[in-house]
């Protein structure tokens, strides 16, 4: 009975040993894969840093790009409106007679120098889609702050009773950026407050004498929220 209990016991024993190596093993695995997935998650996070950072680069880059975009259209303005084929073969001719139609020659005593004019290949949108832009580079860069200076106090420019406007030439990713602050504008509009968008995208106006700088919309709001409300 004592023999028998004995290789019972033994068989037991041999079956625990048998378990506990078990065991051993799957924690050694287990610390293995812990570990692994330790260093996955170190990598994943460096690679998550990596990618930000080439964010940022690339972000950067192309705000460096469009800004040399831009600096290279500063002699440029956009004209739009105007009559499809009314320049004829001779766009820079043209636009030499119809700046100072548009703006009155009584302002403009000497006809600017139009380095080049062309055509916008590409129509623009909305109820003047089928009149492309008309793209003009003058020579002196004063000479195109002086038109739009003239369009600004005319306001309304006519061509053979055709509106025509003019416009900065700037890329597409600028004109998004600036459209931020179009709602400010119609209320300051309303308000006959004289405002103006400075180069590349910042809202300056006069405040009691004092400019007021604003470089995003949410800013500008809250000043001019505040601003009516306290105001006499």
């Amino acid at each position: 009975m004592t023999a028998h209990l004995d290789l019972r016991i033994s068989t037991v024993q041999t079956s625990l040993t048998n378990i506990q190596g078990s065991l051993s093993s799957l924690c050694k695995q287990i610390s293995e894969l812990e570990h692994r997935v330790s260093l996955n998650e170190d990598n994943v996070d460096e690679l998550l840093k990596r990618v930000q950072t080439l964010e940022k680069e690339n972000a950067n880059l192309k705000d460096r790009v469009d800004d040399a975009k831009n600096r290279s259209r500063s002699h440029n303005l956009r004209f739009i409106g105007v009559p499809e084929k009314s320049e004829g073969g001779d766009v820079v001719a043209f636009m030499g007679q119809l700046i100072p139609l548009l703006l009155g020659t009584d302002q403009l005593s000497v006809v600017p120098a139009i380095e080049m004019a062309h055509r916008s290949p590409t129509s623009t949108s909305g109820s003047r889609s089928r009149r492309r832009p008309i793209l003009v580079r003058f020579l002196r860069l004063q000479d195109k702050v002086n038109i739009l200076r003239l369009a600004r106090v005319k306001k309304e420019l006519f061509y053979k009773g055709t509106r025509v406007y003019i416009y900065p030439d700037f890329s597409a990713g600028l004109i998004q950026k600036r459209r931020q602050f179009d709602a400010v504008k119609k209320i300051l509009c309303v308000s006959d407050m004289n405002y103006s968008l400075l180069y590349p995208c910042t809202l300056r106006m006069l405040v009691h004498g004092k400019p007021q700088l604003f470089r995003c919309r949410k800013e500008a709001e809250i000043f001019f929220k505040d601003f009516f409300v306290t105001s006499p």
